[in-house]
């Protein structure tokens, strides 16, 4: 049986954990500081190097287009045109269509009521109505149903109303009938393009649009404008 006798005293058994301690301590700080300079050397040639390179492949590759483009004849002219045809459905969308009130007119207008001269102003959003009636009771029931005539626009159906400060400017009476001059100003909706508009006339009106009527002498467009014909300009 051996027997083994520890003749280290116990101080020098400490001294040489320390020293093995620092020796790991050693080891771990110079790992971690060549880390270190790893990524310093990664980033410093990332950003002195590979970036600069990118950057001037970047500038060589806009300066080589652009010369590509340059070199394209009438290159302004071509954009130009290109960037109206791309406003155009936007412009299309945003104009008036005045037409609307070839179609409205009928709807709202009296069968004894005739119109002479028309003026729509699509800036100031408003109407002026100049014509002949048989008499004045018929203009007034021509002003009423302006006044009272709504509309809806496409599946909805809130109503709207369609004229507003509808006004009689002028009415004279004579033997033959009456003559008019109603003033009007109207819902913008009315002639968007974009918005698709029903008229909802008041039931109670009698108008071309609902007596339908065959009589030639009821046609729309023959008033008259209640002006003496030097005044009129020759219509």
């Amino acid at each position: 049986m051996a027997v083994q006798f520890n003749l280290l005293p116990d101080i020098k058994l400490e001294f040489n954990r320390q020293k093995r301690t620092k020796r790991l301590v050693y080891g771990v700080s110079a790992l971690a500081a060549m880390v270190a300079l790893a990524l310093f050397i990664i980033s410093f040639a990332a950003v002195n190097i590979l970036q600069k390179k990118l950057l001037d492949n970047a500038n060589n590759d806009i300066n080589k287009y652009t010369k590509q483009l340059q070199a394209i004849p009438n290159l302004d002219k071509v954009l130009t045109i290109q960037d109206q045809l791309n406003s155009l459905p936007d412009l299309h969308q945003q104009k008036h269509v005045s037409s609307r009130l070839f179609d409205y007119l009928p709807q709202v207008t009296p069968i004894s009521v005739h119109i002479g001269k028309l003026n729509l102003d699509t800036a100031a959003n408003t109407l002026s109505i100049t014509g002949t009636a048989d008499t004045v009771e018929s203009v007034n029931k021509f002003v009423d149903t302006l006044k009272f005539t709504s509309f809806t626009t496409g599946g909805n159906s809130t109503k709207k109303p369609a004229f507003m400060n509808v006004i009689l400017t002028k009415v004279d009476r004579d033997d033959k009938g009456a003559s008019y001059t109603i003033d009007t100003g109207f819902d913008t909706a009315l002639f968007d393009a974009s918005q698709n508009v029903s008229l909802v006339i008041p039931q109670e009106t009698t108008t071309r649009s609902i007596i339908n009527s065959p009589d030639p002498n009821s046609v729309l467009f023959n008033g008259q404008t209640g002006a003496k014909p030097n005044q009129q300009g020759g219509q």
